[in-house]
């Protein structure tokens, strides 16, 4: 081809192209939305708002870290400070971050190659008229942002699972905090009255009515309750440490309360009908939401392996311009070397000027320059490689995500069946106790009372009933911690709360394909 003509593309046209490049290639990389889709499904199955868009605090406003700690304090701080959820809810950008990346074109490339030549004269040239663009983008990219939108929703469930959990391990150690400072307030009384029974004993012992085995008595049993309240209150500190890590407190002290547990004056509800929980969990899982996701992501990478047989597919415009020999427009250096070089001749031949002939040592040949132009096309050819092997990566991926959603449903069921059990006990013995031991117990005490008051039992047989009611209430206080426990699981077990609240943009868990339905598909293909 000849050398073409500069207004065959005219100057706004190159304007418009470089415009359109330049806007293609301002890509803005925000998850903030994203992370706004966690934050709704999380208050969603929590019923608190995770303030996520705010950093976490060191010495927040909502606790001073000395009064008494609200469940509703503990939680929502849980949810804002804890280090570790803070750290997972930078999957969703990342997953973000690799859709944007999925749905660019490959950068254009451009060539220039320039050789010179050995005996002087223009250089060779040979580049690509215009950058060369990949093609293999138009059948890759829809795959590739397949894929990894699926996989950003994908993380997007994983962080408000994540959520769900903290919350319900936030709730769980509250209780426990709760039973320990009740626990400590009951042993103190019990051990009041155990101090005022050997007192007694020790009197009469002094009378002769009482000997010194059941002194001894007296103070062991004393001694085991002052153990028994070590332990407790060690354990308090301790579950209080667990619950400032959780809300990013690790720092701060344990010397608070939070809200008083009564035994007697505790909500208690049965547990709900166990069908309704099974479908209530298989409905709102997010976990299973995430495994459902998981799968479709794993079968859209099997599509994308498919396509990317061919992933090497360029188009572009080349031109090239060969060599020439020196130019024969001779310039003053050369004419005025001509001229010393005939002369140094005809000097040293002694000769006349007309006789000697002309030499002309730095003219040139002619100079032809031609230019060639056309189109380039740059592919790779699939005879060896045709990721076959990348192929069956991808569905052995997708049978793995398969059978660990089967599995994860498995669990769900499971666990729903057994935490709906053990609420239902729980709940069944505090209300034996409720209403049938301990009105016993109180009955037993007054009935004491007025013995005693007659004159008619010892003041030590008084001071066992008040401490066997006051361990009847312990062991009351005990069920109410197991229940209270146990709901706070159930919850987690069924998704988060126990009445479902519909999600935009997020559909229900479906069954995934069947394996072999996909290895049809696959053989067929």
């Amino acid at each position: 081809m000849t050398k073409q003509s500069h207004d065959v593309f005219p100057y706004w046209k190159y304007t418009c192209l470089w415009t359109t490049l330049f806007i293609c290639g301002c890509v803005t990389v925000d998850s903030s939305a994203k992370l706004d889709e966690s934050v709704r499904l999380t208050e969603a199955r929590t019923g608190y708002e995770p303030e996520w868009h705010v950093p976490w605090d060191g010495d927040s406003p909502l606790w001073d870290g000395r009064s008494a700690l609200e469940l509703d304090t503990a939680v929502v701080l849980s949810l804002r400070n804890n280090r570790t959820l803070r750290g997972q809810l930078e999957m969703i950008g990342q997953a973000n971050a690799d859709l944007v990346q999925a749905g660019l074109l490959q950068n254009p490339t451009l060539n220039f190659m320039i050789m010179f030549p050995e005996g002087g004269g223009r250089s060779m040239l040979r580049s690509g008229g215009f950058p060369m663009q990949a093609l293999s983008d138009l059948w890759l990219i829809p795959a590739r942002k397949d894929a990894a939108g699926l996989e950003l929703q994908k993380a997007i469930l994983n962080v408000a699972q994540s959520a769900i959990d903290l919350a319900a391990e936030a709730k769980k150690k509250y209780a426990r905090i709760q039973y320990f400072q009740r626990a400590v307030e009951l042993i103190q009384a019990n051990m009041r009255i155990v101090e005022q029974s050997t007192k007694i004993i020790q009197t009469q012992q002094s009378a002769g009515k009482a000997g010194q085995v059941d002194v001894n008595l007296s103070r062991i049993r004393q001694q085991r309750l002052q153990s028994e309240l070590i332990q407790h209150q060690s354990e308090m500190a301790m579950a209080k440490r667990e619950l400032l890590t959780l809300m990013g407190f690790a720092q701060a002290n344990a010397d608070w309360k939070v809200d008083p547990l009564d035994e007697l004056k505790q909500e208690v509800d049965p547990a709900h009908d166990e069908n309704e929980l099974l479908a209530l969990a298989l409905e709102q899982r997010i976990d299973l939401l995430a495994a459902h996701w998981g799968v479709q992501a794993a079968q859209a990478r099997i599509n994308l392996m498919k396509r990317s047989v061919l992933d090497h597919v360029a188009i572009g415009f080349t031109f090239e311009r060969g060599p020439a020999p020196r130019s024969s427009d001779v310039r003053v250096p050369g004419k005025v070397g001509n001229i010393l070089a005939n002369n140094a001749l005809r000097s040293a031949a002694g000769m006349p000027l007309m006789s000697v002939p002309e030499i002309m040592p730095f003219s040139a040949q002619p100079n032809v320059i031609d230019f060639m132009s056309g189109p380039m096309l740059d592919m790779e050819i699939p005879i060896f490689d045709q990721n076959q092997a990348q192929i069956a990566k991808a569905i052995h991926e997708y049978n793995q995500n398969v059978a660990e959603f089967e599995a994860l449903q498995q669990s769900v069921v499971e666990n729903v069946r057994r935490t709906s059990v053990q609420q239902q006990q729980d709940y069944e013995q505090v209300e034996l106790y409720r209403q049938s031991i301990l009105p016993e117990v109180e009955s037993n005490l007054k009935l004491a009372r007025q013995s005693y008051t007659a004159g008619q039992v010892d003041l030590t047989v008084y001071l066992l009933v008040q401490e066997d009611l006051i361990k009847t209430r312990l062991e009351a206080l005990t069920f109410t911690r197991d229940y209270l426990l146990s709901r706070a699981e159930l919850e987690r077990a069924v998704g988060g709360s126990m009445i479902l609240k519909q999600i935009e943009n997020i559909p229900p868990t479906e069954s995934a394909p069947a394996q072999s339905d996909l290895e049809t598909e696959v053989n067929h293909d």
